[in-house]
């Protein structure tokens, strides 16, 4: 059953689920961000505040993020290599930040075979078959969807609030990136301020200091930016970590990950003229990931990675990855298919 507006119906479908099983996991899309984070240990709390009795886990597809441990239940989050490896006996699988299998593994069909899912996200793109979804993309993100969905009565924390608040600083940007359609947000996030007792620079500092190490692959990412432009297109930015970077071992693709969000949120879209861009990095998988971002005004990147085949997102933030066959995906070859792609179709301005 879908639903696409927060209803107490849908809490109610909701949470009949969770009554009717034991074992359920709760997991969000690879390549952990904050509103993932928040969503994941948010639904953890509330699950396990009603129902202490049940098996309930955390199951990541990433490397650990140590940068997020000052939240309330970091510690209960299993980080493994694919959570589709770990699901033996799992009755329900609920899913956040995300709307199709293939955000959460890269053995979609393992996850289908679970006798329950559920979904709750906030993105406009095309949703896959699940039990139960929730999919409301005015959400500015899915913690305020998980809040707004879920919390009804529920008292919520000072710990909780800090949890609620990562997730919709992280997804808005800090209240940047907020449509006129989504002041409710600045709402929830006073309540959030306010219980949590907090002031946004203190709070931020906590989690967002830049590793060294971090820094030094922001420092690659600078050197490699470039400027470019492509017919009936509006001129971009781009930059990539070449594949000798991660070939000397040197970075965990967590690292790499960390350094690509620094770059995207301090440096793309800032310079004049260049109202949209894309990071490229190469994975220890052997497959290379791509994140974009745009102005308003300007090129709506979820509908060109989804035209593409890759991936998924909001209008002016979205990934996607370029999937290895035989070999490894090379840098230089997603450059040169992105050019193509681009030389052959229009752009959809949002």
């Amino acid at each position: 059953m879908h639903f696409s507006q927060v209803s107490a119906e849908f809490a109610d479908k909701f949470f009949e689920l969770v009554d009717s099983v034991n074992n359920i996991v709760v997991t969000a899309h690879v390549s952990p961000d904050s509103d993932s984070i928040a969503s994941v240990l948010s639904v953890y709390e509330i699950l396990t505040t009603r129902n202490p009795q049940k098996n309930i886990r955390i199951i990541y597809s990433a490397e650990p993020q140590d940068h997020f441990c000052v939240f309330q239940n970091h510690e209960k989050i299993e980080f493994v290599q694919d959570n589709a490896d770990h699901l033996d006996q799992t009755e329900l699988l609920i899913m956040l930040d995300g709307g199709q299998y293939s955000r959460f593994s890269i053995y979609p069909e393992k996850l289908q075979r679970i006798p329950y899912t559920v979904c709750i996200d906030h993105h406009s793109s095309p949703i896959s078959d699940f039990s139960l979804s929730l999919v409301v993309p005015s959400s500015s993100s899915c913690a305020q969807l998980v809040y707004s969905a879920l919390c009804g009565d529920l008292t919520i924390s000072p710990r909780l609030a800090e949890v609620f608040l990562l997730g919709i600083l992280g997804d808005t940007g800090n209240f940047n990136y907020l449509k006129p359609t989504q002041t409710d947000t600045l709402m929830i996030a006073k309540k959030m301020i306010e219980i949590a007792n907090v002031e946004i620079q203190e709070f931020q500092s906590r989690y967002q200091s830049i590793p060294k190490r971090a820094f030094e692959l922001v420092k690659v990412l600078m050197k490699n930016t470039a400027f470019s432009s492509s017919p009936n297109w509006p001129d971009y930015q781009y930059s990539y970590i070449g594949k000798a970077v991660i070939d000397t071992g040197e970075f965990s693709d967590s690292e790499v990950s960390e350094a690509c969000g620094i770059y995207l949120s301090h440096f793309l879209r800032t310079v004049t003229g260049f109202t949209w861009g894309f990071v490229i990095t190469p994975r220890s998988s052997g497959e290379c990931s791509i994140s974009l971002r745009s102005l308003p005004r300007s090129v709506s990147v979820r509908d060109l990675m989804e035209r593409m085949g890759l991936g998924g997102g909001h209008d002016r933030a979205a990934g996607g990855t370029f999937k290895k066959t035989a070999k490894v995906v090379l840098v230089s070859k997603c450059l040169k298919q992105i050019r193509a792609w681009l030389n052959l179709h229009d752009p959809v301005l949002v």
